[in-house]
């Protein structure tokens, strides 16, 4: 073997096995295209300093099975997506068997914890007048034909917890899919809970919406990807949501709010019955706001864009940054309000409207 193909076959080894030790801990699906750019940009880049700083020296063989090892462990740790998504697998993409994982039960706590993990697919949460609670989560499986799918259903792993800690009910429902595999499935889980009880939720999804109906929380967490989060009728101590390239949309309150996305709006009705900060971010959309014109109810804003307007259509505002694209201001005696609210938003390329 020459020096240079042993070092092209030592450097692919090295980047085969360093690629899957760190790709297996991140979510590539939703990115993965712009992960062979950065691979392969760096190669170049890699390649051509090194060829400046040492010229008599000849890394090309080196560099490039590094990079051939990273883009190969890429593509493992995504189970392929990146060819699936393109329909270069024929009917791969198909989902072709399905089956439903029903888990219930009699519910006698006040405090209910939700912990809930899923992929390519929804959670959605609805309260009920039932003190029992049930959730059904539905399994798609993809394969080149209907046995190859349902072979992939037989292989599912699910792992659901109920347990009693502190006079708490913790719900937790858990999928064993490798990150090598994600691309196989389509889990979408429908949960019922009683609506006479106090929640904490810690809901992850990815390339899946989540949705909250008529809930009354303590600290409710909410991840996701390429996925709308909402909102309805959801009252809490503390609301944490972040999302990706779509929207947030929605009536909520908590006093401590912090809602994040990109590339999607930011839509919601804040009825502002009680003093709160609502940190609102997105890019690439407007945010748009609907809150309280009641008397007793005083607002403190800070709000930014780009290349857009930023609009504050509330009585009594004393501003001290009143430009085209930020405006922050004060409800006149608003240390004296009964309800406070700060509201603090920045986006890019959106308008930003405020209205009661």
């Amino acid at each position: 073997m020459s020096k240079s193909s042993g070092l092209g076959f030592g450097g692919f080894l090295v980047g085969l096995g360093a690629g899957y030790v760190v790709f297996q801990t991140m979510e590539l699906t939703r990115n993965l295209f712009a992960w062979l750019l950065i691979i392969a940009g760096a190669g170049v880049v890699a390649s051509s300093l090194l060829q400046r700083m040492s010229p008599g020296m000849r890394f090309g063989g080196l560099v490039n099975g590094v990079v051939g090892g990273l883009i190969l462990s890429l593509m493992i740790t995504s189970g392929f997506s990146f060819f699936t998504g393109l329909g270069i697998n024929g009917t791969w993409g198909d989902y072709r068997a399905e089956e439903t994982f029903p888990f219930d039960g009699i519910v006698t706590a006040d405090d209910i914890s939700l912990e809930i993990s899923t992929f390519n697919g929804y959670i959605r949460v609805y309260t009920w007048d039932r003190a029992e609670y049930s959730i059904d989560l539905t399994v798609r499986a993809r394969g080149n034909t209907d046995k190859d799918a349902e072979d992939n259903i037989d292989d599912f792993d699910v792992d659901f917890d109920e347990s009693m800690v502190g006079g708490q009910l913790n719900l937790v429902l858990e999928h064993n899919v490798p990150a090598t595999k994600t691309n196989l499935y389509s889990l979408l889980v429908e949960v019922h809970v009683p609506a006479d009880a106090t929640y904490n939720t810690d809901l992850t999804a990815s390339n899946g919406a989540i949705s909250l109906n008529n809930m009354v929380g303590d600290v409710l967490r909410l991840t996701t990807s390429n996925g709308e989060l909402s909102f309805e009728n959801v009252v809490a101590e503390r609301i944490v949501a972040v999302t990706s390239n779509a929207q947030i949309r929605g009536d909520l309150e908590a006093p401590d709010t912090t809602l994040t996305t990109s590339n999607g709006k930011i839509d919601l009705d804040l009825p502002c019955t009680v003093s709160g900060t609502y940190d609102l971010d997105t890019s690439n959309a407007a945010v748009e706001l609907d809150v309280s014109a009641a008397a007793d109810v005083g607002y403190s804003i800070d709000m930014s864009t780009s290349n857009a307007s930023v609009d504050l259509r509330l009585d009594d505002l004393e501003y001290t940054t009143n430009e085209r694209t930020r405006k922050k201001a004060k409800t006149t005696g608003f240390d004296d309000k009964d309800v406070q609210i700060t509201i603090t938003s920045s986006t890019s390329n959106g308008s930003v409207d405020v209205f009661d």
